[in-house]
């Protein structure tokens, strides 16, 4: 059922394999805070990837959305990753939006915001802040937001971002739909001067006195961190970042074999570790695929405990395995394949970025108390951790 349903898909993973050559290049190209992967977003655009996750509902395929999906979904995502990781990064969290305006909008939104989509809109998650972070007002009969966020993923090219902001409910955040077609921020260009992932373009972007429509509002104070969705999305980005491990062990290949240095026992024995583990990569996804379905048919308690464990098993693993490609791969290549125009120092640069994703070590204590039946894998504890870790970043 799975294999059958998954097929709906195939026109999509073609288009995205197609794209990967293009990818490559322009990941090279753009290399820089100032630049933005635009010919590869445009290709995947003209590939309908944009507006896959919408419900049929609304026009859209359902990617993600239904039992027998989401080893679709996951596949795209790690193809997409294995081309550019900023493009991979940009369009999973264009698909978040996508989900949390699925899960939490009403029916004019949902009609709306894919309308946008289909028109060529990107989207995106905007949460990371610091001490100065967004906060959302009801003044004067209209709402308002003001304060900073950081990391904004896609500044100048995302025009709707789902912002989140502190309500007059103490401790508790709303998601907000900015239109920013209607409004323009301050960006702070120079707050983004990463080692890797430049040219995602996550700057600094201050709101001061912007108007929020009451229809901008997704959802209720705190749906944003409900789970197993806020946990469970991890699995996206850990298939973006597998993508990249992929492509690290092709290109290792292709470089060995160019110089005739096959022959090498060691070089052998360091392919062969490399290729067991993006195996094992590939079964850890797959294995969160048919976690992710089981909980899409059936959203029981029972069912979502253990995708948030499979969730934060996956995590932790993809990283381990992304850590030990890297090096293996550096092993091989040596100090001549680390320089340009070959791809690999930038990719490790970007990957080596990509994975510093917010708490780990509580991930993984998590995943230590579902195993010993202390507690679900996530807690309200476990959240408050994610949101102080947001603060600092």
């Amino acid at each position: 059922m799975i294999d059958q349903i998954s097929s709906e898909y195939s026109d999509l993973i073609e288009a995205v394999k197609k794209s990967i050559p293009l990818a490559l290049t322009e990941a090279s190209e753009t290399d820089s805070p100032n630049l933005f992967p635009e010919k590869t977003l445009q290709c995947l655009k003209n590939s309908n990837i944009f507006t896959a996750c919408i419900s049929t509902d609304f026009g859209g395929r359902d990617l993600g959305l239904k039992e027998g999906s989401n080893q679709a979904l996951l596949t795209i995502l790690k193809l997409i990753g294995s081309g550019n990781l900023m493009v991979g990064r940009i369009i999973e969290g264009h698909f978040n939006a996508q989900f949390l305006i699925g899960r939490y909008g009403t029916f004019d939104q949902k009609k709306r915001f894919a309308k946008d989509s289909f028109d060529g809109k990107l989207f995106g998650v905007w949460n990371t802040q610091a001490e100065d972070g967004v906060s959302l007002k009801f003044e004067k009969g209209r709402y308002q937001l003001n304060g900073s966020k950081t990391f904004a993923t896609g500044t100048d090219y995302v025009f709707r971002p789902i912002v989140t902001a502190s309500s007059q409910k103490k401790g508790s955040w709303q998601m907000c739909i900015v239109d920013l077609d209607e409004v323009s921020l301050q960006k702070d260009y120079t707050w983004w001067n990463p080692m890797g992932m430049k040219a995602t373009r996550s700057y600094k972007v201050t709101f001061n006195n912007i108007p929020l429509p009451h229809n901008n509002l997704l959802g209720l104070d705190g749906n944003y961190y409900e789970q197993p969705y806020f946990s469970g999305g991890s699995v996206r980005f850990s298939a973006v970042q597998l993508g990249a491990a992929e492509i690290l062990l092709s290109e290792t290949i292709l470089y060995l074999q160019k110089l005739k240095r096959t022959e090498d026992l060691f070089q052998k024995m360091r392919i062969g570790q490399m290729r067991i583990l993006v195996n094992s990569g590939n079964q850890w996804l797959k294995a969160a695929a048919e976690s992710m379905d089981v909980f899409t048919a059936v959203p029981s308690a029972e069912n979502s405990n253990l995708f948030l464990d499979q969730s934060n098993m996956v995590r932790i693993a993809i990283d381990e395995i992304c850590t030990e490609i890297m090096m293996l791969c550096q092993k091989c290549i040596g100090a001549r394949g680390l320089n340009k125009p070959h791809h690999f120092e930038r990719i490790i640069r970007d990957l080596n970025t990509y994975i510093r994703q917010p708490a780990p070590d509580h991930t993984l204590l998590e995943i230590g108390k579902f195993a010993l039946g202390e507690t679900p894998p996530v807690k309200n504890s476990f959240i408050k951790n994610i949101k102080k870790w947001i603060k600092l970043k």
